[in-house]
Order: C-alpha cells, then sequence, then structure tokens
C-alpha cells in the first residue's frame, strides 16, 4: 500500500515539479506527502548560532509554503528540515518515517565528469532501500498518463533476477494505481545468418528473429503467469522488442502511453557509476517516461 511519498526539494521551481508526480500518485491511494529540505551542513559550519537558526527557518518557511499550496488541494503534507548532506538526510528521513517511495526530480547533466542523475538523485538512487521516481527537468511534466483509469507501467526485464527485482515493487504500485503491468523484453536483432564450421547455413535471419522472439514471449510468460499467482489482481500483458534496450524501452514506453518505466539498477556512485552508463541511464537520457528505479542490493540490505 502507498502510504506515503517522500519528496526532496531545495528550494528550486525545477525540484517542486516532483510534487506534481507525488500528486498523483497520492489522488488513488490518499497518500502522505513529506516534503523535505536538507539545511546544508557547509552552510552551517562556522557559522553563529543565529545564523544557524536562520538557515533552518528559512528552510521551515519555504516548505511551509509549499505545503500550504498542496494541502488546499486537499492532500495530507507534512515537513521536514534535517541538517547535513542533502543525499543522506533524504535516505534517512525515508528510512526514519518508513516511506513508501521517493519522488524527485534530476538536475542531471551528461558528458565527462557529470552526473546524469545529479550528485544528490545519484546517490539517493544508491542508498535507498525504497524505490525512487526520478522525472526529469528539461522535459515537460507528463502526469496525464498517470490519472487515466488503468494507468500502464512498463517494466522492462532482461532474464536476470537482478531486473525481476523491479517486478515486485511494479505489481505493488500497480495495485494501489489500479494500473496494469507492461512486462518487456529487448532482444538484439539478428544481423546475420546461422551457419556450421563448414559454412553450411543453419537459420537465416528471420527464422533466428523468430526464434528468439519465441524464447523471449515464453519467458515473459512465464514471468507474468507466477505474477498473476502472487498477486491476482495485477493484469499483466507482455511486449517482445528488438534492437538497442535503451531505444526500444522509451519508444514502448510511449507507444503504450505508460505512466512510468519501473526498473532494476546497480546505482553505484564514484569511478564506476553504472546509474550513468547503464540501460537505465540511457532510458533517463533520452526518454521521455518518468522512471521508478529500484536498487535490488539496497532493497535485500533493508529486508535483512
Amino acid at each position: 500500500m502507498l502510504r506515503s511519498i517522500l519528496v526532496p526539494l531545495d528550494g528550486s521551481e525545477l525540484a517542486e515539479r516532483a510534487v506534481a508526480y507525488a500528486t498523483a500518485l497520492s489522488l488513488p491511494t490518499a497518500a502522505r506527502l513529506i516534503l523535505v529540505r536538507a539545511v546544508s551542513a557547509h552552510a552551517l559550519l562556522g557559522s553563529d548560532e543565529r545564523a544557524q537558526e536562520n538557515a533552518v527557518k528559512a528552510a521551515e518557511s519555504y516548505l511551509f509554503d509549499v505545503a500550504v499550496g498542496v494541502m488546499a488541494r486537499g492532500f495530507v503534507c507534512e515537513c521536514a528540515t534535517p541538517c547535513g548532506d542533502a543525499a543522506g538526510c533524504i535516505v534517512e528521513e525515508a528510512r526514519l518515517r518508513q516511506v513508501d517511495l521517493i519522488a524527485m526530480t534530476t538536475h542531471g547533466r551528461t558528458g565527462p565528469g557529470r552526473w546524469l542523475l545529479g550528485s544528490v538523485a545519484e546517490s539517493v538512487v544508491a542508498k535507498s532501500s525504497v524505490p525512487v521516481l526520478v522525472e526529469r527537468a528539461w522535459h515537460p511534466i507528463r502526469r496525464e498518463p498517470l490519472l487515466v483509469d488503468q494507468p500502464r507501467l512498463l517494466v522492462p526485464l532482461d532474464g536476470s533476477s537482478f531486473a525481476e527485482a523491479a517486478i515486485e515493487p511494479a505489481a505493488r504500485l500497480a495495485i494501489d494505481l489500479g494500473a496494469r503491468l507492461v512486462l518487456q523484453r529487448v532482444e538484439s536483432k539478428p544481423v546475420d545468418v546461422l551457419k556450421d564450421s563448414t559454412g553450411r547455413v543453419l537459420a537465416y535471419t528471420d527464422q533466428l528473429l523468430e526464434q528468439a522472439r519465441r524464447v523471449a514471449t515464453d519467458y515473459l510468460k512465464g514471468v507474468a503467469d507466477r505474477a498473476a499467482r502472487q498477486w491476482p489482481e495485477v493484469i499483466a500483458q507482455t511486449d517482445v522488442a528488438f534492437g538497442d534496450p535503451a531505444v526500444a524501452i522509451g519508444d514502448a514506453a510511449t507507444d503504450a502511453g505508460a505512466g512510468l518505466i519501473v526498473m532494476a539498477t546497480h546505482g553505484r556512485t564514484g569511478a564506476v557509476r553504472t546509474v550513468m552508463g547503464s540501460v537505465a541511464g540511457r532510458v533517463l537520457e533520452h526518454g521521455q517516461t518518468p522512471l521508478v528505479l529500484v536498487h535490488p542490493t539496497a532493497l535485500q540490505q533493508a529486508s535483512r
């Protein structure tokens, strides 16, 4: 049950865009919204007591103004102004308040030495034990697909248990929103015939394509059947695509009118940033549909 959604804010209009998605998800679930603005420890370091108090009061005043507008629309809203590192504060507030989802806007940029998610969002994804909805600051707000009678949630799968970790959060969201799941697998498109060691043709590209489609379809049907047994109220359909995974996922989400893409990510930070280089990162960079990123390792650690 989606009972609470944490929305990190930093005082900018771009960050406040996440409120639109949080309220859209709250409409069918009555989830309470928790607005959080971290007061930077660096800003307080070396400041006198009055300056520190003023910094906290400014954060509280800002959140109060945002909360008033949200509550005027009938939503339940709380505020928190923890002091410290922004990402650490967000993750800790989510843990303490036992939230079910974090919804935030990414200011991310691309290029050498830059974070696709933005440093705060990337760190939150890496550490959070709950799913994180990230929306691109550079795109128009697209909350309408979440407000239809039966929204669609796209769940990309690659046959691994890692990717399948996104199924449970997606199913729970589908139950809360009255949504339908679209389980997708993207395969590489055969570009050459299959030959034996003597050069004799064993299968032509169209035969290889059909075989790959059949194997992927069988896999997705097995996943859908397992999901139906565990969550009988969830309706799941399947989709097999060929080509570049990031492009195919983005196109499928657009074609299906999906409100969200729910997928697993390693979410590492530092020198090896698999959010940046992974399929999830490229979907975020090039796609249009908001992503709910699930970090299986963090989920497992929280469960233990």
